[in-house]
Protein backbone atom coordinates (compact mmCIF):
# COMPACT_ATOMS: atom_id res chain seq x y z
CA UNK A 1 0.00 0.00 0.00
CA UNK A 2 1.46 3.26 -0.97
CA UNK A 3 1.19 5.88 1.93
CA UNK A 4 0.33 9.14 0.58
CA UNK A 5 0.37 12.92 2.42
CA UNK A 6 -2.54 12.70 4.27
CA UNK A 7 -3.07 11.93 8.46
CA UNK A 8 -3.34 7.68 7.48
CA UNK A 9 0.06 8.17 5.70
CA UNK A 10 1.58 10.07 8.20
CA UNK A 11 0.69 7.45 11.21
CA UNK A 12 1.73 4.61 9.15
CA UNK A 13 5.20 6.23 7.93
CA UNK A 14 5.80 7.45 12.25
CA UNK A 15 4.73 3.76 12.84
CA UNK A 16 6.65 1.86 10.78
CA UNK A 17 9.99 4.15 11.29
CA UNK A 18 9.40 3.46 15.22
CA UNK A 19 8.48 -0.58 15.15
CA UNK A 20 11.62 -0.63 12.90
CA UNK A 21 13.60 0.89 15.97
CA UNK A 22 11.93 -0.46 18.31
CA UNK A 23 12.02 -4.38 16.83
CA UNK A 24 16.17 -4.15 17.09
CA UNK A 25 16.17 -2.43 20.07
CA UNK A 26 18.00 0.53 19.11
CA UNK A 27 16.72 3.44 20.50
CA UNK A 28 14.51 6.25 18.42
CA UNK A 29 12.44 9.38 19.26
CA UNK A 30 9.87 11.12 16.63
CA UNK A 31 10.19 14.56 17.88
CA UNK A 32 9.58 16.68 15.06
CA UNK A 33 6.89 16.63 12.48
CA UNK A 34 6.92 19.58 9.53
CA UNK A 35 5.25 20.34 6.51
CA UNK A 36 6.00 21.67 3.43
CA UNK A 37 2.61 23.13 2.17
CA UNK A 38 4.03 24.98 -0.70
CA UNK A 39 5.51 21.37 -2.63
CA UNK A 40 2.95 19.62 -0.23
CA UNK A 41 5.14 17.05 1.62
CA UNK A 42 5.07 15.86 4.98
CA UNK A 43 8.51 14.75 7.14
CA UNK A 44 8.80 12.80 10.27
CA UNK A 45 11.66 14.19 12.09
CA UNK A 46 13.20 10.97 13.91
CA UNK A 47 16.35 10.93 16.36
CA UNK A 48 18.05 7.17 16.75
CA UNK A 49 21.10 6.05 18.81
CA UNK A 50 20.84 8.85 20.65
CA UNK A 51 23.46 10.68 18.17
CA UNK A 52 21.74 10.68 14.77
CA UNK A 53 18.70 12.89 13.40
CA UNK A 54 17.09 12.17 9.88
CA UNK A 55 13.89 12.87 8.56
CA UNK A 56 11.22 10.80 6.57
CA UNK A 57 9.11 12.53 3.82
CA UNK A 58 6.62 11.95 1.80
CA UNK A 59 5.02 13.74 -1.34
CA UNK A 60 3.64 14.34 -4.70
CA UNK A 61 6.10 15.10 -7.46
CA UNK A 62 4.40 15.30 -10.99
CA UNK A 63 1.78 13.38 -10.07
CA UNK A 64 3.34 10.57 -8.69
CA UNK A 65 3.58 9.86 -4.92
CA UNK A 66 7.22 9.32 -3.20
CA UNK A 67 9.21 8.93 -0.35
CA UNK A 68 12.70 9.71 0.94
CA UNK A 69 15.35 10.07 3.86
CA UNK A 70 17.54 12.79 4.55
CA UNK A 71 20.67 13.16 7.31
CA UNK A 72 21.04 16.16 9.42
CA UNK A 73 24.39 17.17 8.69
CA UNK A 74 24.84 19.92 11.27
CA UNK A 75 21.83 22.44 11.01
CA UNK A 76 20.62 20.97 7.53
CA UNK A 77 19.42 17.81 6.02
CA UNK A 78 21.02 15.93 2.74
CA UNK A 79 19.75 13.50 0.67
CA UNK A 80 21.61 10.03 0.15
CA UNK A 81 23.42 11.45 -2.73
CA UNK A 82 25.30 13.90 -0.83
CA UNK A 83 25.91 12.07 2.56
CA UNK A 84 27.15 8.87 0.79
CA UNK A 85 27.95 8.87 -2.99
CA UNK A 86 26.26 9.08 -5.91
CA UNK A 87 26.41 5.14 -6.47
CA UNK A 88 24.85 4.30 -3.12
CA UNK A 89 22.27 6.68 -3.35
CA UNK A 90 20.98 4.54 -6.29
CA UNK A 91 20.42 1.67 -3.88
CA UNK A 92 17.78 3.82 -2.09
CA UNK A 93 14.20 3.32 -3.24
CA UNK A 94 11.43 6.45 -3.53
CA UNK A 95 8.39 4.24 -3.33
CA UNK A 96 6.61 5.54 -0.13
CA UNK A 97 5.51 2.24 1.09
CA UNK A 98 6.41 -0.02 4.03
CA UNK A 99 8.74 -1.88 2.20
CA UNK A 100 10.73 0.72 0.63
CA UNK A 101 10.89 2.48 3.91
CA UNK A 102 12.51 -0.22 5.74
CA UNK A 103 14.51 -1.01 2.63
CA UNK A 104 15.68 2.60 3.26
CA UNK A 105 16.54 2.65 6.79
CA UNK A 106 18.03 -0.70 6.16
CA UNK A 107 21.18 1.31 4.59
CA UNK A 108 20.81 4.39 6.19
CA UNK A 109 21.82 1.79 9.47
CA UNK A 110 24.41 0.33 6.93
CA UNK A 111 26.05 3.56 6.12
CA UNK A 112 25.60 4.99 10.11
CA UNK A 113 27.49 1.26 11.65
CA UNK A 114 24.10 0.35 13.44
CA UNK A 115 23.40 -2.81 10.62
CA UNK A 116 26.35 -4.85 9.14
Amino acid sequence: MLLRNDIEGRNALKKIVLDFYESREIFVRNFLNSEDKEWGWFDAHFLIDRKFVFKYGIGMDRGTWLGGISLAIGPHYFSPSDFWSYEDSKKFKVEPDKEAIEHNLRMLNKFLGLEA
